[in-house]
Formats: structure tokens, C-alpha cells, sequence
């Protein structure tokens, strides 16, 4: 089994961050390397894949936080906020939870909410229903473009 010379880069607990000497990096457990600083090319290969994927994602997650989306359907609009319609399931309990979630007049352009705010909306009407209801809830659905690749 061919073995490759890598450097750590990082180090976690459990993990290291390595470059092989033709620059491919990846993460690997710290038990796969070797006291000679090398890892099997099958464990190297893999980790490169598992790293680009990961960082493909997040440049992904990054790129829809970092964009406007439409929103599709306003429930209530006062002067300074509109609220969209949002279905949170609490999933061991097989019950759902209709929400309005108030995005303020200053963030929109157009009809269109950045998606880190609504990550931040969803995050927080999450955890409020896990303290409440002490089980797994999720969002099922809010009347925002793409959110059905929401990143939270």
C-alpha cells in the first residue's frame, strides 16, 4: 500500500488538517497518521474529496446567505415590517406550528430579504419551540423563494 508525506496544517482533538507535498489538503482523523507524517493514498484521496465537498457547501451556504430572495406571500404589513407565513413541524410530536415571522421595511429591497436574516429568523423560532416544547422542530416551509435549501 503506497503511503504519501503529508504536514499538519491544523489540529483538532480528534483531527488533523493536512496538505500532501502536491498541495491537496484535507481532514483526516489523527489515529490514520502515521508517525512519519504519511497517510495511505486511498485515506489521502478521500479526505481531498470529503474537503472540497465541504468547502463547495459552504461557498454554497455562503452565497445564499449573502442573497436577496423574493419574498412570495406578505401575511400582514404594518409601517416599518412585513410578516410572511412559516410552518414549523415539530416532528416527535407530529404537530405543526404556523408562525409569523416579521422582516423589518430597512432590510428589504424591493420584495426581496436577505437570506441571512431569514436563517436567523428560523433559527430563533426553532430554538424558542425546542425550549417549550423539549423536542425536534424544524421548518417545514416559509413564504420565501428557495428556502427550500435553507441553511440554518
Amino acid at each position: 500500500m503506497k503511503r504519501i508525506k503529508v504536514q499538519i496544517e491544523k489540529s483538532t482533538k480528534k483531527a488533523h488538517l493536512i496538505t500532501s507535498e502536491d498541495g491537496r489538503r484535507g481532514w483526516i482523523q489523527q489515529r490514520w497518521l502515521r508517525a512519519d507524517s504519511t497517510v495511505s493514498k486511498k485515506v489521502l484521496d478521500k479526505a481531498v474529496v470529503n474537503f472540497k465537498e465541504r468547502q463547495a457547501a459552504h461557498a454554497e451556504a455562503t452565497e445564499w446567505a449573502d442573497s436577496y430572495h423574493r419574498i412570495l406571500e406578505v401575511a400582514r404589513e404594518t409601517e416599518k415590517a412585513v410578516a410572511v407565513k412559516a410552518n414549523f413541524d415539530a416532528y416527535n410530536l407530529e404537530r405543526d406550528f404556523q408562525h409569523l415571522v416579521w422582516i423589518p421595511k430597512s432590510l428589504l429591497h424591493g420584495l426581496a430579504v436577505p437570506g441571512w436574516f431569514i436563517i436567523k429568523k428560523v433559527r430563533q423560532i426553532t430554538e424558542e419551540l425546542y425550549e417549550e416544547l423539549h423536542t425536534g422542530v424544524r421548518c417545514d416551509y416559509i413564504a420565501v423563494e428557495d428556502c427550500d435549501r435553507l441553511y440554518y
